[in-house]
């Protein structure tokens, strides 16, 4: 009977029936103490459920303003034995209005129901969350400014898609076909000028035709092609309704109520055996979608944050962007499964085979920069959804920041990159490649901290250009979305986020072009060759060969690899002692402007064998994870080949790494050593750009002179 009290109350605080709630857990505690007091146990010494009750109580108090009554109640908390409930209150009292901030409202006003502080896990509280959501469900909450509208986005992709299949089929088919023996009468003689046209028409068309053709088949298959994807790589297994009711019954509730309101058929549910806590979500019909999540998604978060994942799954079946993403992305599965296959021989024959997975991996990661755009602009859409579904802003906040921490402690020793991460990046609740900073704020005590790490994200100049390498928005901007939308709800943040109007903001404007400049030095210089060799093609052009302009950009490319030699690897000075946490908490941190640093701890991941574009070394920190990049003297040549395998042998040791840090959309330590005892191992980034650019210098020069002129081709031409 007491533990239906309590879960009662949980019920009817959640629903907003504040003094139901209040009568229902006093009513407890009270005949509780009666309890304890009849048995001769100690008052300060109560059970789970009656420590869940009072932490819930403190939460009905402030929602009604008795803001007295909740303080009271937490400095008794202060004295409870259990550490966990000290620090809880701790917390809490801290986000309490003080006693002259309650009498300064006026009091001939109701008081607002107020947001409760964020939920801590309580001692026995198992997965259940009492966490507070907003008084009603489905109330409309206008979308960010920077979620653009997702109707264009979905139409331009598709079409966009069409038209290069389109020309892929004319350029492998169509192109091929030899229509010479196709004419016209001589009765039509005035046709005959028509008939090149005709016959490339024909050929466009039967290119159009295979096109319609393989997208048909796109429509049907591709759902069974991921599914049989995941079947075989992870272990893919189809659940009931029932188990995921298990872990949480408001899970089914959203269900069952999202795909009545919307006339859908319930999706699949599939679990992956993972020990990262992950979700993600395909399918090419909304009748016939897949929401997938990872054994450890279950296990690891809360009832309602399980809820506000499968609901931002929903949001993007609803709003249709991963229908788009399924039939666009699913023939990049097909050159993932070659990368896989290949990947696994050259692990078994460590020759050359082993080495065309990276071309592989080059292959499928451009092919799914194009659908980058669409992805961020529907989980910006899929996000609003799921606060709308469920009232409960603060679930997906905590459900991404545990993800987070989750994923990179389940990963931080792969040996190779994980294919299940890879695989699913355009169709997962967040992106694994930014998940650095979320981590590191999933770790810290004090959740007024985490706004420091969010900083970057928010303010820098970079992270707008460096969210293009993002499959999704960064973390920063996501979570101020969905802050925001708490504070339409009236809901205390799951975290607290730094505004930054402390920071010179202008002076990270200002000086943000000259940085970008030298950062793409490369590209500069090709721009600068070109135009030095037009401008001398056009002033000596009687002696000069169309070449030079060529030439000359190749040449410039070269100069630029030089300059970014130069201006991007300075350090002579000592390297500064750091941590992890306090280089992601920078917000003045960028790609172009290393920092010269220190870092101590264990190298981790980087395995013996098999592809290596992807796969990171990075080093385990007391306050966090961070990738490092070791580069030989050949470059990534030299990686491949010979230039990983001293740097494997400290693999698993405690060890002293000095280099550049630099932050775009994920954080990174460019090396310049790696030191085990008096023992150091050095990388040579700036020697590889020198050479390199040396390289491609003599190329242009050697083309200007020796290089086929182009004068007769293109008069031909």
């Amino acid at each position: 009977m007491i533990p239906d009290a309590v879960q009662a109350g949980k019920e009817a605080l959640r629903q907003g029936r504040l003094q139901e709630a209040i009568q229902l857990f006093e009513g407890y505690l009270a005949q509780s103490r009666q309890q304890d007091k009849a048995l001769g146990i100690p008052a300060d010494s109560s059970d789970g459920e009656a420590l869940e009750a009072q932490m819930n109580l403190v939460r009905a108090y402030h929602q009604l303003g008795q803001t007295e009554k909740a303080r009271s109640l937490c400095l008794e908390l202060l004295q409870h034995p259990n550490p966990q409930a000290q620090g809880w209150a701790k917390k809490i009292l801290l986000r309490l209005p003080t006693a002259t901030e309650s009498l300064a409202a006026p009091s001939a006003k109701p008081v607002e129901p107020r947001s409760a502080p964020p939920e801590e896990p309580s001692p026995g509280a198992g997965s259940l969350s009492t966490r507070q959501r907003a008084a009603q469900l489905g109330m409309k909450i206008p979308l960010p400014e920077r979620a653009g509208p997702l109707h264009w986005a979905k139409w331009g992709s598709l079409g966009v898609g069409i038209v290069f299949l389109w020309w892929l089929s004319f350029v492998l088919v169509g192109s091929h076909l030899d229509f010479g023996r196709l004419s016209f009468p001589r009765q039509l003689w005035f046709l005959q000028g028509l008939l090149p046209w005709l016959r490339n028409g024909l050929r466009w068309l039967v290119a159009g035709s295979l096109a319609v053709n393989f997208g048909v088949g796109l429509l049907f298959f591709a759902p069974w092609l991921m599914d049989q994807l995941h079947q075989r790589l992870h272990k893919l297994r189809w659940a009931r309704l029932g188990e995921i009711e298990r872990h949480s019954p408001e899970t089914a509730r959203l269900l069952q109520r999202i795909c009545a309101q919307n006339q859908l058929k319930q999706p699949r549910l599939g679990v992956i055996p993972d020990a990262g806590p992950l979700a993600f979500v395909y399918g090419t019909f909304s009748d016939g979608c897949r929401i997938v999540v990872t054994q450890a998604l279950l296990q690891q978060l809360s009832e309602d944050e399980i809820a506000a994942v499968y609901a931002q799954a929903l949001g993007r079946i609803v709003n249709g962007d991963i229908l788009v993403m399924t039939l666009l992305g699913s023939p990049i599965q097909l050159v993932y499964l070659a990368l896989e296959q290949v990947s696994q021989l050259g692990s078994k024959r460590r020759d050359l085979i082993g080495h065309v997975a990276p071309l592989l991996y080059l292959i499928y990661t451009v092919l799914s920069y194009p659908l980058f755009f669409l992805s961020r602009l529907g989980t910006y859409h899929a996000d609003h959804f799921a606060v709308q579904a469920t009232g409960n802003p603060n679930g997906l906040i905590a459900a991404l920041l545990k993800s987070a921490a989750g994923l990179q402690e389940a990963h931080k020793n792969d040996r190779r990159p994980s294919s299940l991460l890879h695989c699913t990046r355009l169709f997962s609740f967040l992106d694994f490649k930014t998940i650095a900073a979320a981590s590191a704020a999933a770790r810290l005590q004090d959740p007024s901290q985490a706004g420091q790490v969010f900083l970057w994200d928010q303010i820098n100049p970079w992270a707008r250009w460096m969210q293009v390498n993002s499959s999704h928005p960064l973390p920063g901007h996501r979570f101020k979305v969905l802050a925001g939308y708490g504070e339409r709800l009236r809901l205390l943040p799951e975290l607290s986020l730094g505004s930054g109007s402390k920071l010179d903001v202008a002076r990270l404007q200002s000086r943000f072009w000259l940085d970008l400049a030298i950062y793409a030095a490369e590209v500069v210089g090709i721009l600068i060759g070109w135009l030095v060799g037009l401008i001398l093609y056009l002033l000596l052009q009687n002696r000069l060969d169309p070449k030079v302009i060529a030439a000359a950009a190749v040449v410039g490319y070269g100069v630029g690899l030089w300059a970014k030699a130069g201006l991007m690897y300075g350090g002579s000075l000592p390297a500064r002692p750091t941590d992890v946490l306090s280089l992601l908490a920078d917000p003045d941190a960028d790609p172009r402007r290393g920092q010269w640093v220190e870092l101590e701890g264990e190298l981790v991941g980087l395995g013996p064998s098999g592809y290596q574009l992807g796969a990171e070394l990075k080093l385990q920190e007391a306050t966090g994870l961070i990738p490092v990049r070791f580069t030989s003297p050949l470059g990534p040549v030299g990686n491949v080949f010979s230039g990983l395998k001293r740097i494997r042998a400290l693999v698993g040791r405690r060890v002293k790494v000095v280099g550049w840090f630099r932050r775009g959309n994920t954080a990174w330590v460019d090396l310049a050593y790696v030191q085990v005892g008096s023992n150091k191992l050095h990388s040579r980034p700036r020697l590889w750009l020198v050479v390199f650019g040396l390289g491609v210098i003599l190329l242009g020069i050697w083309g200007a002179f020796y290089f086929p002129n182009l004068a007769s081709y293109l008069r031909r031409w």
